[in-house]
């Protein structure tokens, strides 16, 4: 490969690594088009990780290829700088593969203590079907209310199960079936996943959080579709409280119930 084209993949992946979670993770965009937003974080991502990958493969290859060319010309500075560039990408590719592999293992670690929380209130609970969905009810006082996409079920507390209107209650459940059901847990992994090919670019570690957010946008939307934004916006309040958070989705929430 060209040096002209490698330095083309390496500014391809630069640009694309600053300059799309400054684009994509704007509260606007995404508010108004969270799908999209995913959309084009995970193809543009791809984009660069096969830009840089390409790139780094191909300047330890050009590397290589210096100690089985037999050159008896008087080019030194060339070799010399084809050597460290091949040096330069070996040690760029070690970071990219370790920062993967960390953030797979804190993510094989956060599933496993979860694994064993679920398989520890799961002894006290009772498994039953509630609006269509399978639940696993559980006594407390405190409301608890959150998806296990690994289990496929949904942990409700008792408390907020009997507190919750059952209009409010069906909401609730659809927003935590939207979880399961378009399983936003490995898109959490990947944005995770994401910002272990970008190392130094900290918007991506912006842009991670944001997929956060717009799985939850993508689940209210889902809930707002089998009942309505008004209903959903009170079923959060009802299920969550009024965090910030909370609150900028109710907001969302009744700006399209009365549109």
């Amino acid at each position: 490969m060209e040096l002209r084209t490698i330095v083309v993949l390496i500014a391809l992946y630069a640009v694309i690594s600053l300059t799309a979670p400054r684009i994509l993770a704007n509260p606007r965009l995404v508010s108004t088009r969270p799908q999209l937003v995913l959309m084009v974080w995970f193809l543009s991502r791809s984009i660069a990780a096969l830009s840089l990958l390409t790139a780094l493969i191909a300047l330890i290859v050009r590397a290589l290829a210096q100690y089985v060319t037999d050159d008896n010309s008087a080019r030194i500075i060339g070799p010399i700088l084809e050597n460290v560039f091949g040096w330069i990408a070996v040690a760029a590719l070690g970071i990219v593969v370790f920062r993967c592999g960390a953030a797979v293992s804190e993510l094989r670690s956060q599933n496993r203590q979860l694994a064993e929380q679920f398989a520890s209130v799961s002894t006290l609970g009772e498994r039953t079907e509630l609006d269509g969905h399978h639940v696993l009810l559980f006594p407390s006082s405190q409301p608890l209310l959150m998806a296990v996409p690994s289990a496929q079920i949904i942990m409700m507390s008792s408390d907020l199960a009997q507190n919750l209107s059952p209009e409010l209650r069906v909401a609730a459940l659809a927003h935590e079936q939207a979880h399961i059901d378009q399983r936003h847990d490995l898109l959490r992994s990947a944005g995770v996943l994401a910002m272990a090919i970008a190392p130094g670019f900290s918007a991506s570690s912006r842009m991670a959080q944001a997929t956060r957010i717009t799985t939850e946008l993508l689940a209210d939307d889902a809930a707002a579709r089998q009942t309505s934004p008004a209903i959903v916006a009170h079923a959060l309040v009802a299920a969550f409280g009024d965090s910030p958070l909370i609150a900028e989705r109710v907001q969302r929430l009744s700006a399209r119930s009365t549109s």
